[in-house]
């Protein structure tokens, strides 16, 4: 190979290098420090928000509780766009599914298969937000899976994780922390050290958290 054209492909080669180092600073520079929810040896981080932000709001919740749906709806959009969408919250999910709510196990387990596929927030919503259709009815896995259909998650792979309980460590994991704190019913919430109990007004939230930024 003559020596100029060597010198002409080297260059190409480094340029695209240096392109592709440069594209996946801007992407992560983009990510905005947001924490991306996981798979990990330990079970699963269920975040969203800045992952360095001074407070984080743990909420330990059963897709299958009526309160807890009231705090999704009343509460949570709030708290998204006033606090984890201007980065000042970082919010984590746990499962606690309680024994009351048989459902409860097959939706967090649902939540989990679809975590697999980058999808737990869309997966959360849509389980609070159909949750008077699935409640109680026998065909709820049947409606998981047409869920998983409507987020264009593999299908095929989500039905063999729901379906094995591939991923029900995870579940265990939060639900085991959940009784090691002597937590008796959902939703249950950690602001930072500070816990409050139930679906309580917006503003017990606001002030907590505003609490706890002023520390």
């Amino acid at each position: 190979m003559p020596r100029d054209n060597f010198f002409k492909l080297l260059s190409v080669f480094l340029f695209g290098l240096i392109i592709g180092f440069l594209i996946s600073k801007v992407n992560f520079a983009s990510l905005g420090g947001q924490a991306v929810p996981q798979i990990t040896e330990e079970g699963s981080i269920k975040v969203m928000g800045n992952q360095n932000a001074k407070v984080t709001v743990t909420e330990y919740s059963d897709f299958q509780c009526p309160l807890c749906h009231s705090f999704f709806i009343d509460s949570l959009p709030t708290i998204i766009k006033d606090y984890i969408d201007t980065g000042k919250v970082k919010f984590v999910y746990k499962h606690f599914p309680l024994n009351i709510h048989p459902q409860a196990p097959a939706a967090a387990l649902a939540s989990e298969c679809a975590l697999e596929q980058g999808k737990f927030w869309e997966m959360h919503d849509l389980l609070f937000e159909r949750q008077a259709q699935w409640s109680g009815q026998p065909s709820h896995l049947d409606m998981f899976k047409q869920m998983a259909a409507e987020l264009n998650l593999n299908t095929d792979q989500f039905a063999t994780c729901l379906d094995t309980k591939k991923l029900q460590k995870n579940v265990d994991i939060d639900y085991n922390e959940s009784i090691a704190k002597n937590f008796r019913g959902t939703p249950m919430f950690m602001i930072n050290d500070q816990m409050i109990v139930g679906a309580q007004d917006v503003k017990v939230f606001t002030d907590a958290i505003d609490a706890e930024l002023a520390k």
